[in-house]
C-alpha cells in the first residue's frame, strides 16, 4: 500500500486535503482493487459517522422530506458546520438527540 497519496482530494468531500491541517491517511480501494491510501478531513469524516447538519438541525424536514441530510450545503461545508455543532453542543449529547432516532 502506498504511504505517499497521489490524489491530494479528501476521499468524502473530493476537495484538497493533502495540505490542510487535520487530515488522516484512509485506507480505499481502487476500482481494479487494489489497495491505496487516501487523504480525509477529520470534520469529513465526523460528519459521515455523525450525519449531515441538516439531519442534525431538522432530521424530518432534511432528511426524510428532502432527501438531503446536509440541508442544501456541500458535503464540505455541511461537515464543517457539523464540526462546529459538535464543539458546541457535544458528541454524547449530539448522538443522544431524540431527532436523530426518530
Amino acid at each position: 500500500m502506498s504511504e505517499s497519496p497521489t490524489d491530494p482530494n479528501c476521499i468524502l468531500c473530493g476537495e484538497e486535503a493533502a495540505h490542510d491541517n487535520f487530515v488522516r491517511l484512509m485506507g480505499s480501494l481502487k476500482a481494479d482493487g487494489t489497495p491505496e491510501m487516501r487523504w480525509m478531513h477529520d470534520d469529513c469524516g465526523l460528519r459521515e459517522v455523525l450525519g449531515g447538519i441538516g439531519h442534525l438541525l431538522a432530521h424530518e424536514y432534511w432528511c426524510l422530506q428532502r432527501h438531503d441530510p446536509d440541508a442544501g450545503l456541500t458535503y464540505r461545508q455541511s461537515a464543517l458546520l457539523v464540526y462546529h455543532w459538535t464543539k458546541i453542543v457535544g458528541v454524547q449529547s449530539t448522538t443522544e438527540r431524540d431527532s436523530i432516532t426518530s
